[in-house]
């Protein structure tokens, strides 16, 4: 079977996305996480305003965060129904792109690079590893997010 990523980016906002280097985040990520053959990941680059919606609407907080994930598989158990592709959609990864400028002012890091991580954030998600469940995920989400921006800046080869 082929290996493959499709990541189709939409930017909201009239910030740089970085669209190529989160593309590659993505891809590394899922490759990270052990998953194999074709898959799509859907995302959105939004402004502070969409991400507080959709922050209140599915955690029920009106407060703005970095990214959110959301699994379609969540979505297809609940319908009972899945469609037969070529490629699996794994989900949509939503990034707040003035958050991620803010953190990485405060990070001391380049913005590119804190997209990049939470790219790699989202897909880490998608694939059903949750650094809120043990300090062993936590872990093991720290571990592939800098393995992400190595490999996505050249610092280091998969």
């Amino acid at each position: 079977m082929k290996e493959s990523v499709i990541v189709d980016v939409r930017n909201f906002t009239r910030r740089n996305a970085y669209v190529p280097a989160v593309k590659r985040a993505i891809a590394a990520a899922l490759l990270l996480c052990g998953k194999k053959g074709m898959y799509e990941v859907s995302v959105a680059i939004v402004g502070n305003a969409q991400m507080r919606s959709l922050k209140q609407e599915w955690k029920g907080e009106s407060t703005v965060t970095d990214v959110l994930s959301f699994p379609f598989s969540d979505f297809q158990e609940m319908k009972g129904a899945r469609t037969q592709r070529v490629a699996e959609s794994l989900g949509e990864i939503v990034i707040c792109a003035p958050y991620a400028e803010r953190q990485a002012k405060e990070l001391g890091i380049s913005v590119k690079d804190n997209m990049i991580t939470l790219a790699a954030h989202g897909a880490i998600h998608l694939c059903g590893i949750d650094h809120e469940i043990s300090e062993r995920e936590y872990e093991k989400t720290l571990a592939i997010q800098k393995k992400v921006l190595q490999i996505v800046t050249k610092r280091v080869n998969i």
